[in-house]
Parts: C-alpha cells; structure tokens; sequence
C-alpha cells in the first residue's frame, strides 16, 4: 500500500473541559500551524484532518480563503476525521479510557459544548460555521455543512476494541519497554514497583486529559503512548494511511513486533528512513507571509509538484537524493522559493514484514494484535516524524 493520503494529527486541536473557543483561535493566529499545512500541501494529494469539533474548519476557511476551502472539500484534497470522544486518564484506578459529558436541566450545553460533545457532526459543522464565521449566510453556511460531512469519516469502535488496541496496548508498550518504564518511575518520584492503573497525583475524582506539549508527570506519558496507538487505529480507519505522528513513534512499533514474535534479523530491516536534506521550507516562506497560501494551492496542481507526488508514494530510502530534485523541481523557479531556507525532512518507511518472509507472516498470524495484523496484511505506511512532539526513549 503506497498512499497518496496522510492522517495529520500535528493539525488535530486536542480540548479538555475548558472552553474550546479560545484555543482554537490560539491555533488559528498560530501562523506555524498554516506553515505546516503548506508543507503537507505540497507533500501528498490529501490531508485528514482528525477533529473532536470541526473548529478547524472555520480555521481553515480564514486561512485558505472561502472558496478555495470549498474547492479543497469538493476534491478531497482536505477531509476529516471525526473523534467522538476524548482521551483521558482516571483517578482511582480507572487509568486510560475515553469519556464525554452529557448536559442537565441545571446546565444545558453552551454552543461550544454542544459542538465538542453533543456527538452530532452536523450540528457540529454548523455551529462552528454560524459562531466563528457569521459572514457566510446561512444557505451557503448549509451547504458547506453538507460538504464538509462528507468528506468526514466518524471513527468507531467499540469499547473492547479500545480497551484490547489502545488501553491494553499501552500498558504493555511500556511495560516491556525498558527505558520507557524507567522512565514512568522516574516520573513518578517512587522507586515502588509501578501500577500504570494507579499513578501518582491523580485523585479518585480527578481527570487528566491527553494533550500536546512537554511531559511533566507519569500520567502524560502514558496519554502520549495512547495517542500513538490512537493515531495508528486512526490511520486504518481512513484506508490505510501515511500517517504524521509523534517522534518516537516508529520504536513503539519495532517494540510491538519484537513482542510478536518477529526474529531478530527481521526486526534490523523493519524501519528505513528516508531523509529529504536541503529542501526549501515552504512553511518558512508562508508564516513570514512571502509566499501565500493560494500560491502553494495553485502549485501543487502543476505537473512536476504531482510528479513529486506520485514518486514520493512509492519512494524507498535509495532513491531520497532523486526525489530532492524533483521537490526543487516543483517548486518552479521563483527566486521567493530559492531563497527559502532549507530543511529535513524525515520519514520512517515500514517494511510489510509479511511480504519481505512469508515464513514470519505464518509464525504470527496467532498473534492477537491489531497492528501486527495489518502489517502482515502488506500495511507498510510511511510515519511523517513531528519533532515538537516527542516521546522521551532513549537508545
């Protein structure tokens, strides 16, 4: 499977019970966040977008314009990804699960609220369009509802497959990882055998929520391995995706075969990066504001950015210095471009264990892992590494 899709979740606005408008404006004046989009627009043919409350999409249409927002919804070029619920970690045992809140007669939902939890996607769209983008009237604000839905996937499972993949998965993640549970119980202040279920700083009343950033206790770390196993469910939900994650999380997924079974050798051939070095950062051009967003849109419809495109699908590590060429190639001869500076740009391509020895794909088919399972399968995404977020491993 070589994808022309990506699952972005460095474009995903984690929420907690707080009030969301305002750190979804934060998100949007944060011109590096538009800068990132601008790279990804340039990288694949489309982007899902994961969302709790589609207050990206307002975010979108004051960045790429009206208009070109709904050209990018009409071919698929933006799409979504739906999270009903929130992750968290519970006190008193509860540990990783996910939860909602629901209104009462004392405490009706304020718009927001309802858009964050009510569960309805179009309802959702909607409010986010008639509060934060009041310009738009109100057949068009419908239509554009319309549209949006559907290009939205909603994820679902049930809750023993969330408890199996991601909750069960987590824990076992870092129990059998040595670093990272040295690094729970460095966390943790206690040099007591550790209950991931029970850690420290947690009342029994009390909700921790996963979200961006440095990790400051043992609970972050375990949200932060359990949005790597969400982002893994979330990158097969939409057809098997390439998938922007966090750094770190390729060793959590060398670690997972390692425990199914998979022979050493096997493993020394498992991840291979492919390294872009000397590219022109795009992004830098377009958060200083010298090149604009409708310049990127109109680009990557040219013949060569497509080119680039199309070989980058099925790229292997080998061929990193031709696809260098090809990205300045698609850039055109714009003096703004040359003088951009220049960047890395690092993918971890997957190796289809089960492709590469059909002997290994036999000896873990018992397995009961999900991940396992698709790899065998011939799953081999490529895992776009965010350096600003990531999980502390040593070698």
């Amino acid at each position: 499977m070589n994808s022309n899709t990506i699952i972005d979740s460095r474009l995903w606005i984690s929420h907690d019970l707080s009030r969301t408008v305002e750190r979804n404006l934060a998100f949007q004046t944060n011109r590096a966040n538009l800068g990132h989009l601008a790279n990804q627009l340039i990288l694949y043919d489309h982007i899902v977008i994961p969302t709790n409350d589609f207050g990206i999409v307002p975010i979108l249409i004051n960045w790429l314009g009206l208009e070109p927002f709904r050209v990018a919804l009409e071919s698929g070029s933006i799409a979504f990804l739906y999270r009903k619920d929130l992750l968290g970690y519970a006190g008193n045992g509860g540990g990783i699960c996910t939860f909602t809140i629901n209104p009462t007669s004392a405490k009706p939902f304020l718009w927001w609220q309802e858009a964050l939890f009510g569960g309805k996607m179009d309802v959702a769209v909607e409010l986010q369009l008639r509060n934060m983008c009041p310009f738009i009237p109100t057949n068009e604000r419908l239509a554009l509802t319309t549209a949006t839905i559907e290009q939205t996937k909603p994820v679902q499972y049930d809750n023993d497959f969330f408890k199996q993949h991601v909750m069960h998965e987590t824990y076992t993640d870092i129990m059998k990882d040595k670093n990272l549970s040295s690094f729970v119980t460095h966390l943790s202040g206690s040099t007591d055998p550790i209950n991931l279920t029970r850690l420290p700083g947690l009342g029994p009343n009390q909700l921790k929520v996963s979200r961006p950033g440095s990790i400051k206790d043992a609970a972050d770390l375990v949200l932060r391995v359990a949005e790597i196993n969400m982002d893994f469910v979330l990158s097969t939900t939409y057809g098997d995706c390439d998938l922007f994650t966090c750094e770190g999380a390729e060793k959590i997924l060398r670690s997972k075969l390692e425990r199914s079974g998979a022979p050493k050798a096997t493993l020394e051939g498992l991840i291979k990066l492919l390294d872009l070095n000397n590219i022109p950062d795009v992004g830098v051009g377009v958060t200083s504001g010298s090149i604009s967003i409708s310049e990127i849109l109109k680009l990557r419809e040219q013949p060569d950015a497509r080119k680039f495109r199309q070989w980058l699908r099925n790229a292997k590590p080998e061929d990193a210095r031709e696809l260098e060429k090809l990205y300045v190639k698609s850039l055109g001869h714009s003096g703004v471009f040359q003088s951009l500076p220049l960047r890395l740009l690092r993918f971890a391509i997957l190796t289809a264990i089960g492709l590469l020895n059909p002997g290994i794909g036999t000896t873990l088919s018992a397995c009961d892992n999900f991940f396992v399972d698709k790899w065998l399968k011939g799953y081999s995404p490529k895992l776009f590494l965010d350096r600003l977020r990531k999980l502390v491993i040593k070698d």
